[in-house]
């Protein structure tokens, strides 16, 4: 069941009882809200096949949280969707990982409604086949009911690589109003 929307606080006069709608227009909703903010968290189960020079948003198939209802394991499933009722400032985390390959260059990407917002980038070293990469891009986004964020990754290596799913993932957290 997604939480309440942001409750807007109930007018009150000298000499009005506390009703019962009162109460939970002013404490109650508040109160609740706070307690249940719109949180996301999710990662990949399998892993994505990302071509060389190629921008590719990140499929997130697996929710361990989602409070508001945001995100759909199936249907645009690398997107965040922002409900009705729970606009505000958010806080965005995308990570990805890749398998371990010594060329090219590895990119990380936050866009909001398929535009860039946020970059993380990551330079590999020639001479170490055995590391992989892992890339973390976090930013502060205002976002209104139906804007949606995603992770978009980028890789050079000269032939495609493969997300490593236990550290690809994505975080939205509602900050504040």
């Amino acid at each position: 069941m997604p939480g309440l929307p942001i409750p807007t606080p109930a007018s009150v006069a000298p000499g009005n009882f506390i009703t019962g709608a009162l109460w939970n227009a002013n404490v109650y909703n508040g109160l609740f809200y706070l307690l249940n903010r719109p949180l996301f968290e999710g990662y990949q189960s399998a892993a994505q096949s990302i071509g060389s020079g190629s921008l590719i948003a990140l499929a997130i198939d697996t929710t361990i949280v989602d409070t508001y209802g945001g995100h759909s394991n199936a249907t645009n499933n690398s997107r965040y969707t922002v409900q009705p009722g729970a606009a505000g400032w958010y806080q965005v985390t995308s990570t990805a990982g890749f398998v371990a390959n010594p060329n090219g260059a590895r990119a990380l990407e936050i866009h909001k409604n398929g535009v860039v917002i946020k970059l993380g980038y990551s330079g590999t070293d020639d001479s170490r086949a055995d590391i992989a990469a892992a890339l973390q891009c976090t930013a502060i986004v205002q976002l209104a009911a139906g804007d949606y964020v995603e992770g978009y990754v980028y890789q050079t290596s000269g032939a495609a690589l493969s997300t490593n799913p236990v550290a690809t993932g994505m975080t939205v957290i509602w900050e504040h109003a």
